[in-house]
């Protein structure tokens, strides 16, 4: 803390410039930390905003696979329903 001489404290004038010096210091690691806050939250947004981009070419991509798959499921239906039909003709002749 502050300097001292001997056995008898530093004078008022010493203590104050060192709780000075070390209040700069404090200031000074605080802008660095704000600066380095606003840097990671730039980053950040960035990245997601990637991570939305990549999300939107999924989501486009699965709208086209919903679209086939309905017409896959239709396709099937129509194959089982005409398996159903002929075997009902089949038993009731």
């Amino acid at each position: 803390m502050a300097a001292r001489r001997g056995r008898e404290m530093a004078s008022l004038e010493e203590r104050v410039a060192y709780l000075e010096g070390q209040t700069a210091e404090h200031t000074s690691a605080i802008s660095e930390l704000r600066l380095d806050i606003r840097d990671l939250r730039a980053e950040m947004s960035r990245r997601f905003d990637q991570v939305d981009a990549r999300f939107a070419h999924f989501d486009a991509k699965f709208g086209q696979m919903d679209m086939r798959f309905a017409w896959l499921i239709g396709f099937q239906f129509a194959t089982f329903m005409t398996i159903i039909a002929a075997l009902l003709n089949v038993y009731f002749r």
